[in-house]
């Protein structure tokens, strides 16, 4: 029994060094115990010497759980400091990443739109400075048109004023038909030029038979042809005030187009300048939460390593402590069983002493 209970000690000592690399051998040893009684009982020490053995070994167990006790103590001290100091670590890393994300997102998101945006201003602003090309370019042809026909206008005017201060010579007797023909040659070229040729017909009717005429000289032909020059030029000089006036009309509605142009290109290009402005901006923000996110993502990666082998270390702690604990409270039962055992073999030759001694009594 002696032999078992000792084998059962030293398979659990050596199960619990073996896991732990718990080292007892500068301390006690369970096999040094067990001879040192053996001997005490061979030798008929007394019980308290016996007992005395096993008590201190209860009392370097003890020892030795107190001094484990203190140093676990300050390990949960120490766990628990780095565990509350790594999580605030990571929560605050996780809610910079968080929050550096979002923005990363709104910031990449509002470029996004911003580009966009500026890409159709950019189409409208080329689109409104083609179109303003094309009515300056429109206005300048006008403007050599109204300009040529002007001159057309006025040389017909010309002509026929010319023509009523012939046929005056003519009245006077101091003209020639001859100079009419030449005048009427310059009306002819004057109307087709201004595409009056209507207006002008009655008047070249009426000098044909004026040169018809020649010999005989009609004062009452001569005044109504006068006449119908006057009517002519009036009729000329109003269709020159209403094309004077339709080219009025003309410049005005060019210029207010010019001007609305314009301001729709200077607006094109203050928005312009505002959707730049804008995407610089993006564009630093975009590169300033980058950097906010990636640091803040090292930072959450870096602690959380840091508090996931904290944590294992921790446990690696509490799991020593508690095997080695549950060793200790087994060494210190064993240590009871057999300090009941020893108590009992002690008694058991107590009474075989005896008993030997009343037999020896009664035979003598």
């Amino acid at each position: 029994m002696r032999v078992a209970l000792c084998l059962l000690v030293i398979l659990a000592v050596a199960s619990a060094t073996t896991k732990f690399n718990l080292d007892y051998s500068k301390k006690r040893s369970m096999t040094a115990v067990m001879a040192e009684v053996e001997a005490k009982l061979k030798n008929k020490s007394p019980l308290d010497a016996i007992l005395n053995v096993l008590r201190d070994f209860r009392d370097a167990v003890n020892t030795e759980q107190v001094n484990h006790d203190e140093i676990y103590n300050i390990q949960v001290t120490e766990c628990e400091s780095e565990d509350g100091f790594r999580r605030g670590e990571v929560t605050d890393a996780s809610n910079v990443l968080r929050d550096s994300t979002a923005a990363l997102n709104v910031a990449q998101t509002s470029k996004i739109r911003a580009t966009n945006q500026q890409e159709v201003n950019q189409q409208q602003y080329f689109s409104a400075q083609e179109h303003l090309n094309s009515v300056l370019s429109a206005a300048e042809t006008e403007a050599g048109y109204f300009k040529r026909r002007g001159r057309d206008y006025e040389d017909a005017l010309h002509a026929i004023d010319e023509a009523s201060d012939i046929l005056a010579t003519i009245y006077s007797g101091s003209g020639s038909f001859a100079e009419i023909s030449r005048v009427s040659k310059s009306m002819l070229q004057t109307a087709f030029n201004i595409k009056e040729t209507a207006k002008f017909a009655p008047v070249f009717y009426a000098f044909a038979q004026l040169a018809a005429q020649e010999g005989q000289l009609d004062e009452s032909a001569l005044e109504r042809v006068a006449q119908l020059l006057e009517t002519l030029r009036a009729n000329i000089q109003e269709a020159y005030n209403d094309f004077t006036e339709s080219n009025a009309v003309s410049v005005a509605a060019f210029n207010d187009q010019k001007d609305r142009l314009g301001q729709t290109i200077a607006r094109l290009e203050a928005q312009n300048e505002r959707l730049q402005n804008k995407l610089d901006s993006l564009n630093q923000q975009i590169g300033t939460q980058s950097a906010i996110a990636q640091t803040a993502s090292g930072k959450l990666q870096r602690n959380q390593q840091l508090w996931d082998q904290a944590q294992a270390l921790c446990s690696t702690f509490a799991n020593e402590y508690n095997y080695a604990t549950q060793a200790r409270r087994n060494e210190i039962q064993l240590v009871a069983q057999l300090e009941e055992m020893v108590e009992a073999r002690f008694n058991q030759v107590e009474d075989e002493n005896h008993e030997r001694n009343q037999r020896l009594a009664n035979q003598a």
